[in-house]
């Protein structure tokens, strides 16, 4: 059955009931228990209908094999993360499938230091899992509850030197919010209310329903959309179930491609603070313009949060993340983090004094396009293609092939969960994405076997 399973680095999906079963859910667990040193384990969760029961689940497992538990209730999971760095903890697990619909679920598991598992973990879990000691009855783990993780990673983000939050507040900015029905309200309106901002928001009630489709596109916040511009506010913020993830809306009401979140957040901080910055090779190259503007470098690495905290940690880069929405800064701890995020954006308008809307119109345009194909053979033979076909002054292997061109980026890599291979060109001119994916589609289904 666990094969059946969406496993990456990010940690373990499936439908609950039918790929996520308690079988699963047991294999899983008894891998993490012989990989994490015995200590304590903090387990926190998305607002789902069946968190509860799998909390409980996971709780019960990892005492009975020995290991304290501290449950951290409904909680983002960056906040999770957050408190695992920041304590004795010997790891973390967040019960959370993200994007996905309600009817998934997930474990995803932190290492000590708030990490995700690496792949080695991953591949390797039946090694891991082949079996577990269980606690007699006096060392069956004890559970303990924790109530003060957002207020220890809300001072966290305050405290931090490139967030002026005496200009925020001084800015009195009127702030809507759509928190899609996810667990990231807990935290995100405390973090608003610390900043002084008054705030109109949908989707905070925390009860398991989401409001709309999950993932922070610009396609889904139609609703934030029209309240910004019914109420009047400066700004729009939306997150994902868990919280890792925050997309934007300007004060017009005009959804921003989640690609600028890392760009706005990385601006503020380059102005206070000099670093270079890692992406994943899907990121856009606005990027590679703002560097230029502050003097640093950008460092692609493959896609998957793991892999950018992994290249941060190995370059001492403080700033990085994903074009996801995805903000990553060391200084709180190594994931994707939207408080982190709507703290660095605030402060940027504070400090310029300027609209969200006239700081976007003095980025350069860029045009990014997406496709996906149904593959299955020798990616290979596609890959060399790719880079015959397409002239490129860069290139990279790390992660399926990416081309830096002229104006933009290639990059053709195969899903590590599913047998697709996803393409992204991103180019000044829109029409020239399209026609360079059009044509490394071609490419990508003369290669696939039927």
């Amino acid at each position: 059955m666990i094969l059946t399973l969406k496993l990456s680095i990010s940690g373990a999906r499936g439908i609950v009931g039918e790929s996520l079963t308690p079988d699963v859910l047991e294999s899983v667990l008894r891998a993490y228990a012989n990989f994490v040193s015995k200590g304590k384990i903090l387990l926190g969760r998305d607002t789902r209908p069946s968190g509860e029961a799998i909390k409980n689940f996971v709780a019960g497992y990892l005492m009975l094999t020995g290991f304290d538990v501290v449950d951290c209730g409904l909680l983002p999971t960056p906040t999770l993360a957050l408190c695992v760095k920041h304590s004795e903890a010997c790891g973390g697990i967040a019960i959370t499938a993200s994007h996905n619909p309600p009817e998934w679920n997930a474990l995803k598991l932190f290492d000590s230091n708030g990490l995700y598992l690496p792949m080695e973990f991953w591949s390797g879990i039946s090694e891991h899992g082949d079996k577990v000691e269980f606690a007699d009855y006096e060392h069956v783990g004890k559970l303990a509850r924790c109530e003060d993780c957002v207020e220890k990673h809300i001072e966290k983000v305050l405290g931090l030197p490139y967030v002026d939050v005496d200009a925020i507040r001084a800015r009195e900015f009127f702030v809507a919010y759509d928190g899609v029905g996810g667990v990231a309200p807990k935290a995100v309106l405390e973090l608003l209310s610390r900043f002084g901002a008054r705030v109109v928001a949908v989707g905070t009630a925390m009860e398991g329903v989401f409001l709309h489709d999950q993932e922070p596109k610009p396609e889904n916040l139609s609703q934030l959309s029209e309240l910004v511009r019914i109420v009047g506010a400066d700004i729009g913020f939306a997150t994902d179930p868990d919280g890792d993830r925050l997309t934007l809306v300007d004060e017009k009401g005009v959804p921003l491609s989640e690609e600028l979140t890392l760009v706005l957040a990385a601006w503020q901080f380059l102005e206070n603070e000099r670093s270079d910055i890692v992406v994943n090779l899907s990121t856009s190259t606005l990027l590679d313009w703002l560097s230029g503007k502050f003097g640093v470098r950008v460092h692609r690495a493959p896609v998957g949060e793991f892999w950018v905290s992994k290249k941060m940690l190995e370059l001492g880069a403080k700033i990085g993340g994903e074009g996801n929405g995805g903000v990553i800064v060391l200084d709180v701890h190594p994931v994707r983090d939207s408080l982190t995020a709507v703290a660095l954006v605030l402060s940027l308008l504070a400090r310029t004094g300027k609209r969200l809307s006239e700081i976007v119109s003095s980025l350069p345009r860029m045009f990014m396009v997406k496709s996906k194909v149904n593959f299955s053979g020798d990616f290979k033979r596609v890959s060399d293609e790719i880079v015959n076909r397409f002239p490129h002054k860069t290139e990279n292997f790390d992660d399926g092939v990416w081309l830096g061109l002229e104006h933009g980026f290639l990059h053709v890599r195969q899903s590590n969960t599913e047998p697709v291979v996803r393409i992204i060109a991103e180019s000044t001119e829109e029409s020239e994405a399209e026609r360079i994916v059009f044509e490394a589609k071609k490419i990508v289904e003369k290669h696939s076997r039927s």
